[in-house]
């Protein structure tokens, strides 16, 4: 028997070459080698199978009935390892499969109703489990596989991960229509002096407004903290309370409900939404097609 693991499978492409060219120096210019590189490499082989495999009649190579016995299933396997290696195909018209992206409920309402369109339009077959996740750090079921990609907010990527900007988000404050205390314009005192909506999906820590509040000396009363963006327009409809709320949530929402959408008094930071996904997806062909569909859709609200 055979011991493969002590065999250079080099040596097996030399063999298919030489079997189809039944010539050393065609052999050796179909595989791009020199002709000696060649005639070591049958040398091997010969020593390697105990057999001559092929010997020279004429200015031709014959096979010997080893090597014809053997020819064609190495020419099989070799053609299978290599169909093995290619860089698989994705076609997202004809793929059936489901991505599973963990997202806020701010993505989702932001990407989530277009992205849907153009996968109905491009991809019928592709279906999307979205999982809650409101915290801005990446989850540990990206590292793990459970999840396929990560939408949102988030400060930092751990190693190992890679990431996307996808667009900027502004901040704009929300007060109801008839509020007391806001007039024609909302000045810095009358907001830090408000109860505000923060959302955070921690317990406790300053937002960026307290951030930006500290700066002129002030500090705010937290009414009510909250994981989910879409609750605050809501809230603050039905409220004396104040909100800094990204303008892509505000603006629909202000069609609807009672609300003023109001300059911040003061400078906000503006947040970026990404993509982040696991280095171990980076080359995959499907992968890259959804992350370059979400990078089109994204574009389309930035």
């Amino acid at each position: 028997m055979v011991n493969i693991a002590g065999l250079n499978l080099n040596l097996l492409v030399v063999l298919d070459a030489l079997l189809a060219e039944r010539h050393v120096s065609r052999a050796a210019t179909r595989l791009g080698l020199s002709q000696p590189a060649v005639s070591n490499a049958l040398a091997q082989l010969r020593a390697h199978l105990g057999d001559p495999l092929l010997v020279r009649s004429g200015g031709r190579m014959l096979p010997t009935e080893r090597a014809l016995a053997i020819g064609g299933r190495i020419h099989a396997a070799l053609a299978e390892l290599e169909g093995a290696l290619e860089t698989p195909s994705f076609e997202p018209a004809r793929a059936t499969r489901t991505f599973t992206i963990a997202t806020s409920d701010f993505a989702d309402f932001v990407l989530l109703p277009k992205l849907l369109a153009r996968l109905g339009r491009e991809a019928p077959g592709i279906r999307l489990q979205m999982r809650s996740w409101s915290e801005q750090r990446i989850p540990p079921t990206v590292e793990s596989g459970e999840v396929d990609l990560m939408l949102g907010f988030y400060r930092g990527v751990p190693a190992g991960h890679r990431e996307e900007t996808l667009f900027a988000d502004g901040l704009v404050c929300v007060v109801r229509k008839g509020h007391p205390r806001v007039g024609r314009k909302l000045d810095l005192r009358t907001y830090a002096s408000l109860s505000h909506v923060l959302v955070s999906a921690e317990a406790a820590g300053p937002g960026v407004v307290d951030v930006e509040l500290a700066k002129h000396g002030l500090t705010r009363t937290i009414g009510l903290r909250t994981a989910h963006f879409l609750m605050v327009a809501p809230v603050v409809a039905a409220t004396d309370f104040v909100a800094a709320l990204s303008w892509r949530v505000a603006k629909p929402a202000a069609a609807h409900l009672p609300l003023r959408l109001l300059p911040p008094p003061l400078p906000l930071p503006s947040g970026s939404v990404g993509q982040v996904w696991h280095e171990r997806t980076q080359g995959s062909p499907a992968h890259a097609w959804l992350r370059g569909l979400i990078r089109s859709v994204a574009r389309g609200v930035g």
